[in-house]
């Protein structure tokens, strides 16, 4: 392949050399790549190995959602992440991460969760989304916003050694409510219980990836109505097929109903390793926190600042543990109590 082709560097030609070079790719392939814009939701598991793989292919504007930060019960299957940044938020981790991998695209970090007043902001403008995500609540916010704004969404899940995708096209295929609505977190299991196979996440994700790159590519994805659902304790295979519900209230035709209100509480409780009680706080508005400022009041009470990060910071001091993101989101572990997180919540965040 020549060295020289209309918009794209010598250095980038040779970088995505063996990739031109394929059959039903080639140049205008690549270009539309480099033109395209992927909303990546979750930087976990799956998320992990998605956005290596979009990263490396050249996707020219990657936007990274997760309210998380590294830990180190993340690295034997978050391959993106590495123990010098344990405690660092995920997405600052991340786009430092994709961009020594691949420095001619762009990597758009935001610390925050998924609500459903900030879906739509969050993938407004996006080709399309990568849902690898491990709770329903935030999923359903992004279908429904997906749906409105009629932007693919990728749907991608992993649990144990079983893992499923489909992809989502408004208008013409099932939405994530037609086969998976009314499901609530706290009946179904998590990794954090019952725990994950890396090799399953690594074949689901490669999944979505291959499914992302056909619709960026103008073709049709292999999982329109279907789920493909895998299952590594026997190494099985099935594609089943999804119809689309016309009385769906998120996509139908002639919904029954209005769409129940997803449930968003801006304070939580999960369960953590060995059972651990983690407190989470997600602020549903315009939190912006000026970390200098934090840093002070930390240390005046007594907190070791143990990451100064860019987007984040984690903290500690004796049993307890926490991070904040510049987005307002606190992660606490270590009480025995909530009364006592809420208060060191307010403690921090209000003043």
């Amino acid at each position: 392949m020549s060295a020289r082709v209309a918009g794209f560097t010598e250095n980038e030609v040779e970088y995505y050399s063996r990739q031109m070079v394929m059959k039903d790719f080639g140049v205008e392939g690549q270009r539309r790549l480099k033109r395209a814009k992927v909303c990546i939701v979750g930087l976990g598991g799956l998320g992990s190995p998605v956005s290596i793989q979009l990263a490396t292919m050249g996707v020219g504007l990657l936007r990274l959602v997760d309210r998380d930060v590294v830990d180190v019960s993340n690295l034997h299957r978050q391959h993106l992440y590495g123990v010098d940044v344990i405690g660092y938020p995920k997405v600052e981790a991340a786009a430092e991460r994709l961009n020594k991998l691949n420095p001619h695209i762009t990597v758009e970090p935001m610390p925050l969760s998924v609500t459903p007043s900030n879906a739509e902001d969050l993938i407004k403008g996006m080709d399309l989304v990568v849902d690898c995500l491990d709770s329903m609540a935030p999923r359903y916010s992004l279908n429904r916003a997906c749906v409105k704004l009629g932007i693919p969404l990728i749907h991608g899940a992993v649990i144990t050694q079983i893992g499923n995708a489909t992809t989502i096209i408004p208008g013409e295929t099932v939405c994530l409510e037609c086969f998976q609505g009314g499901l609530d977190d706290d009946s179904l299991p998590s990794c954090a219980i019952v725990g994950v196979h890396p090799s399953i996440i690594s074949i689901v994700a490669s999944i979505q990836v291959s499914e992302a790159v056909k619709l960026l590519l103008g073709k049709t994805p292999s999982l329109r109505n279907t789920l493909l659902f895998c299952d590594l304790s026997d190494l099985s295979f099935e594609r089943i097929n999804l119809a689309r519900m016309e009385n769906c209230p998120v996509c139908g035709s002639q919904p029954r109903s209005n769409s129940s209100p997803i449930a968003h509480e801006p304070f939580q409780e999960i369960c953590g390793r060995e059972g651990r009680r983690v407190f989470v706080f997600e602020p549903d508005g315009g939190v912006n926190i000026d970390l200098k400022a934090l840093y002070r009041i930390l240390e005046g009470q007594g907190f070791n600042v143990d990451v100064r990060a860019k987007l984040g910071t984690s903290f500690s001091r004796g049993p307890v543990k926490g991070s904040i993101l510049v987005s307002g989101v606190m992660i606490l572990e270590g009480f025995n109590s909530s009364d006592d997180a809420v208060r060191l919540y307010d403690t921090l965040i209000k003043s």
